[in-house]
């Protein structure tokens, strides 16, 4: 059996000697026994390891099981059939590559860096990858996963509307990889019509107290796409980055209250006398942000609202809840897009086939129950709201950004390529060779750069600005 190493940085674990089968039961479900075949594939995978104990990811079907192996502290993740698929070796002196952190800085402002885990190849104990826990500045936490090379290879988040959610009340959702065979088929049908004859790249899920996010990530003709799905297949968050990829096309990230400048803030204490954040995203394009689009209640109105990249008020209205007055019982609860009525949820299916959620919530007026779903669809923004039958009481349409010019396309050849382009890739992908790339004008103007390029087996599609500054990279 291969053995992956991974290096984690952990200061709060403690393990405790177990010696008999009788003493491994999971440390958070005592009343769970693991199976023989879970605990042999352990022993005979490190027969040094003592102080094994476990705990339950998925109850009868997979384990974390923590341990000292000789001088190392150990964990590793085994499945009812003795599989190991994840063996994480922790140490406190892991180094981060400069473009990784540099990512996390730059895409999750004020998060803290919880762990870092550097996988090593089993063969020769080279870095083959790290596998990084972020806390997030609203509570919830990702593990942010990139190749050796510090390349970007799979967000797996639960950036899903409402409050963090803790997994199992253990601190956050456990998150663990999975193969393409092991998605559901729903999301493989969903995969397979839209990219068909795709590249599987990876793939994890997230464990939530009422269900489990799938976040996976595809290649297709240079072009690398990444989704977070629910159970349901529902898709809560799309991106993809590559040449199959309209250059002007906008990318959005959704936002916590604490992301919000302040000056967004400012306004709306001064336009609301209160109001409660739903939720929000900011957009980029070409890794310039453009603005901010965010969802409130007041005065048991919802109101969408647009502001531009400094935090000026551009546009907004209100888009859903009562034309007048409310009395009464009032509430508003969030719930998540695989508890929409399968009316509501067929209509968007059907009537749009690509988009995102980006609020899905249940409010009670009275004895009335509409449901209020935010969709995002390229550069578009839809606000519904539907009764309990699924009937439309209202549609609201938001373009977030306007034209920015007439753009042309152009294939990139290798002398194309700027000194400060070849500067960039050689300091974090020594021995690549060209492939293919883009370069992008607007009205006649520089906009930016895709470059491929192939270091041994792997493809990397890397974006530069106009001036080849570095702005997102991913392995294809």
């Amino acid at each position: 059996m291969k053995r992956l190493y991974i290096y984690l940085f952990l200061t709060s674990w403690v393990f405790s000697a177990c010696d008999s089968v009788k003493d491994l039961q999971p440390a958070l479900n005592a009343n769970e026994a693991v199976p023989q075949v879970a605990v042999n594939a352990i022993k005979q995978e490190f027969p040094e390891a003592t102080q094994i104990k476990f705990s339950t990811l998925e109850k009868g079907k997979l384990w974390e099981s923590s341990f000292q192996f000789k001088v190392d502290r150990m964990s590793a993740v085994v499945n009812n059939s003795g599989k190991i698929s994840e063996a994480y070796k922790i140490t406190n002196s892991v180094q981060l590559p400069e473009n990784a952190r540099t990512y996390i800085n730059n895409n999750y402002p004020g998060a803290e860096i919880k762990y870092i885990c550097q996988q090593m190849a089993p063969a020769n104990g080279s870095v083959i990858g790290y596998k990084v826990i972020v806390k997030l500045t609203d509570g919830k936490e990702i593990a942010i996963v990139f190749d050796s090379t510090g390349t970007l290879v799979l967000v797996a988040a639960n950036d899903r509307p409402g409050p963090p959610q803790q997994g199992n009340g253990q601190g956050g959702p456990k998150i663990y990889f999975i193969e393409e065979t092991d998605l559901p088929t729903i999301i493989r049908t969903y995969l397979g019509s839209k990219h068909e004859g795709y590249t599987f790249v990876k793939a994890a899920v997230s464990l939530m107290p009422n269900g489990k996010l799938y976040s996976v990530v595809v290649s297709k003709d240079m072009t690398s796409f990444e989704y977070l799905f629910d159970e349901k297949g529902n898709v809560l968050r799309a991106g993809n980055l590559g040449i199959g990829v309209p250059f002007n096309k906008l990318e959005y990230k959704l936002i916590a209250l604490t992301d919000l400048p302040q000056t967004i803030k400012d306004g709306l204490n001064k336009n609301f006398t209160s109001w409660t954040y739903e939720n929000g995203i900011k957009f980029s394009q070409s890794g310039q942000l453009q603005g901010y689009f965010i969802l409130v209640t007041a005065d048991k109105k919802q109101f969408s609202l647009q502001f531009n990249d400094k935090g000026d008020f551009m546009r907004g209205g209100q888009v859903c809840g009562p034309l007048g007055a409310s009395s009464g019982k009032y509430e508003i609860k969030t719930i998540q897009a695989k508890d929409l009525p399968e009316a509501i949820s067929s209509f968007l299916i059907s009537r749009h086939q690509d988009f995102s959620y980006i609020q899905t919530s249940l409010i009670t007026d009275k004895d009335k129950k509409i449901y209020w779903v935010a969709i995002i669809r390229d550069d578009q923004v839809l606000n519904y709201a539907f009764d309990d039958k699924g009937k439309i009481i209202s549609i609201v349409e938001t373009i977030l950004k306007v034209n920015i010019g007439k753009g042309i396309a152009r294939v990139m050849q290798e002398d194309n390529i700027t000194e400060k382009i070849k500067t960039y890739v050689n300091s974090y992908y020594p021995g690549w060779s060209f492939q293919t790339g883009m370069i992008n004008f607007v009205d006649n103007q520089l906009f930016s750069y895709i470059v491929v390029i192939k270091t041994g087996n792997d493809i990397y599609i890397l974006s530069f600005d106009a001036n080849s500054n570095f702005v997102a990279a991913r392995k294809g």
